[in-house]
């Protein structure tokens, strides 16, 4: 089968719905041409609306190569594209729907009908989590039922040993416990959050690093609110690394935090970044927040707690004060992500689409 992927996100862009889509068309078994920012000029400035000269290119590709299903994960403007299409050549079209799209068109009254005629005649639906099902359902009460398809963790990555010691050495982490924060530094995120939680984390005389991988727009004010809360030697700001890096830091912390934060306009449709530290026995306290709590088996591989810096550091203190609790924890970590996998969604995603 022929499958056209339109969308704004994808490697080597970097985020959760270009890791989400990346996982989910890789190795997928079906012959799949991909159109992202990569290899094509999605928008110019000087025709208005600004992506239709991307719609003439991309209609001329269509007529010429003819796939049999054109999937779309950004439903505005690429939705309408693909709705075009469909009336044009009668190819039946698939919508990603990751939670922050739904937001952005429910404050946009104008574009409401647009994206309801979009799903109305979409041949599929996708979602990443049933919190996200529930807010599409909320948002588009008349559209295509959604299928829920959850992402993965990877089967296995192995770490060298000397790896992980080498980074212990460098960030001189021996001797203390290790807790990763893994995100883009963003309010969302909750990065603010997470430094007040180890101030008070550290109130409790227990041993914890908090160790911050990941950069963006709010790491000026993160390292200032660091030095406000007299931290010193108890954070380390490691920025941006590369995937190999990643998995060493997931193998070494002792704890996963993702304090993520409701926001009016934004949503954290699951949480990769948590089940990936679930794969490598590091169990995740995450917020109960959007979709985040379906990314751990709850008080078993992991703690869905309030978004707040003293939730955060009472749960903390009661799995690092309780070695055993902690080694249980791991082991639940382990299993929960083995029975999330990337094969185990791609599966889901290959019978979903070979059903239309």
């Amino acid at each position: 089968m022929k499958i056209l992927l339109i969308t704004l996100e994808y490697p080597p862009i970097i985020g959760g719905v270009s890791t989400y889509l990346n996982e989910l068309y890789t190795n997928l078994g079906d012959d799949v041409q991909i159109i992202s920012p990569s290899n094509e000029t999605f928008y110019v400035n000087w025709f208005w609306p600004r992506w239709i000269p991307f719609y003439l290119r991309l209609r001329k590709m269509v007529k010429e190569n003819r796939p049999d299903q054109i999937h779309v994960s950004h439903v505005l403007p690429i939705g309408t594209m693909a709705y075009w299409l469909f009336k044009s050549f009668k190819i039946p079209y698939t919508i990603f729907f990751h939670g922050t799209d739904l937001k952005a068109a429910r404050a946009q009254p104008r574009k409401m009908k647009r994206v309801q005629l979009i799903a109305k005649n979409a041949a599929k639906i996708i979602v990443n989590s049933s919190a996200t099902a529930a807010l599409y359902k909320e948002v588009i009460p008349s559209g295509k039922g959604p299928i829920i398809i959850r992402p993965g963790a990877p089967s296995a990555v192995s770490v060298k040993s000397d790896a992980s010691e080498q980074l212990r050495v460098k960030y001189a982490l021996s001797g203390t416990r290790v807790i990763l924060f893994l995100a883009r530094l963003v309010e969302r995120k909750g990065i603010l959050v997470a430094l007040d939680a180890i101030a008070e984390v550290m109130k409790k005389n227990i041993e914890a690093t908090l160790v911050i991988v990941g950069d963006g727009p709010m790491r000026a004010r993160a390292e200032k609110r660091a030095q406000e809360l007299k931290l010193y030697n108890r954070v380390r700001f490691i920025g941006r690394v590369e995937a190999s890096e990643k998995w060493v830091w997931y193998s070494i912390a002792h704890l996963f935090w993702f304090p993520a934060q409701e926001m009016k306009h934004e949503w954290e449709g699951f949480g990769i970044t948590s089940l990936e530290a679930q794969a490598h026995g590091c169990p995740a306290v995450v917020s109960n927040v959007d979709g985040l709590p379906e990314s751990v088996s709850a008080g078993i591989s992991g703690v869905v707690c309030e978004p707040t810096a003293e939730a955060f550091a009472h749960v903390t203190a009661d799995i690092l004060q309780d070695a055993a609790l902690w080694q249980q924890m791991r082991g639940a970590a382990r299993e929960f992500a083995g029975a999330h996998t990337w094969d185990s969604a791609r599966k889901e995603f290959r019978d979903a689409i070979h059903t239309l």
